[in-house]
């Protein structure tokens, strides 16, 4: 069975030869961890290794305004090192969205700092950044070496975009009290990403990442009302759009946290899969029963436990208990929830893949 046989019949809840797997996100550690266990030089040959079945290959683009600005480029393991940015010091710097973060002094991390629409009243000196994306023959051209594989790219749900842009709780607080400025940011947002989602739909990408924490352990981090309010008729209308364009695509939605209060919006607005049913706060087994017939899970293996600081035995019998209670017909990709911690075992993170392909898929039938 070839990779999209596979996926297909994940997506039509019908059990394949085995459930697809991915390795979201991997950190530099992960990936040198990798590379040295299997004596490779590339992240390519690691996937293979591991018979990943996606490759999540990002849409080129360019911001003349911000190039004319960049100054530097991000080294070391934080997120985003290799790429250039604008550096107000060593540890400092924005993106081509002039928001700023900094490296944490552990090097391991990134720490919000400030936005351009932070204390602001309105949008009038503000705009979306100029971009310049590779035409969709160039595109698809970049995706064809992948094209035995899954191929995926990650967009920003814009309330992520949002509140880096105006600060965590200057957003929270603008939905409130800001409403046409929180809806004009929202429609520029909205038209912003829909441009990008349209090149991937075109170019035959097969699935199109959402990807924005709206929720934390505890739960929402606005509500499920406001949810439906500023997000659903959007969302809804960038999903069809997209669809209507290529309606073969599917569309991943990723958020941490309890989403549970909008799971149901979400499917209403016509996501595919839902990433990653964080296993801290959420039961993947009931979250199963209530819409596997909607949805195709995707996660659902622990980076906050198990992984990092479980047995490999631990992690095997985490994985066995997700094919047996989620991916029992179907409906599951395996794949850890997010990126692995930098510390994680090695031997922990092998065991992932060791379990589904040592997995007796019969038992299931």
């Amino acid at each position: 069975m070839n990779v999209h046989e596979r996926f297909n019949l994940a997506l039509s809840h019908n059990l394949p030869d085995r459930l697809p797997v991915d390795l979201i996100w991997p950190r530099i550690e992960t990936v040198d961890q990798l590379k040295q266990h299997f004596k490779v030089d590339s992240e390519e040959e690691i996937y293979r290794r591991l018979e990943i079945d996606f490759r999540w290959i990002p849409i080129p683009a360019e911001y003349p305004e911000f190039n004319k600005k960049v100054n530097g480029r991000l080294e070391g393991e934080a997120p985003g090192a290799g790429q250039e940015y604008i550096f107000h010091d060593g540890q400092t710097f924005e993106d081509h969205w002039g928001v700023v973060h900094r490296v944490g002094d552990d090097g391991k991390y990134l720490e919000w700092k400030g936005g351009p629409l932070q204390g602001k009243e309105n949008l009038e000196e503000w705009t979306v950044p100029e971009v310049i994306y590779p035409s969709v023959d160039e595109i698809a051209e970049n995706i064809m070496p992948s094209k035995n594989y899954i191929t995926i790219t990650e967009i920003e749900f814009p309330f992520k975009i949002a509140w880096h842009l105006c600060g965590y709780e200057q957003f929270l607080m603008d939905m409130v009290l800001k409403p046409e400025m929180v809806n004009g940011l929202y429609n520029a947002l909205y038209k912003f990403q829909t441009e990008k989602a349209m090149l991937a739909a075109r170019a035959g990408y097969d699935v199109i990442a959402l990807v924005g924490d709206i929720a934390g352990q505890e739960g929402m981090m606005y509500s499920p009302a406001v949810f439906g309010e500023l997000e659903v008729p959007r969302l809804k209308n960038f999903i069809s759009t997209v669809k209507k364009t290529n309606p073969e695509l599917k569309v991943l939605y990723h958020s941490d946290g309890d989403i549970t209060a909008v799971i149901i919006q979400l499917i209403d607005c016509g996501v595919d899969i839902l990433n990653p049913i964080q296993s801290a706060c959420m039961n993947p087994e009931e979250v199963k029963k209530k819409y596997g017939e909607s949805l195709t899970f995707h996660g659902t293996i622990s980076v906050q436990d198990t992984i990092p600081n479980g047995t490999v035995k631990d992690v095997k019998e985490e994985v066995i208990k997700r094919i047996q209670t989620v991916g029992y017909n179907g409906g599951l990709i395996i794949s850890p929830e997010n990126s692995i911690p930098y510390d994680a075992p090695l031997e922990n993170i092998l065991a992932i893949y060791d379990a589904v392909f040592e997995f007796h898929y019969s038992t299931l039938l």
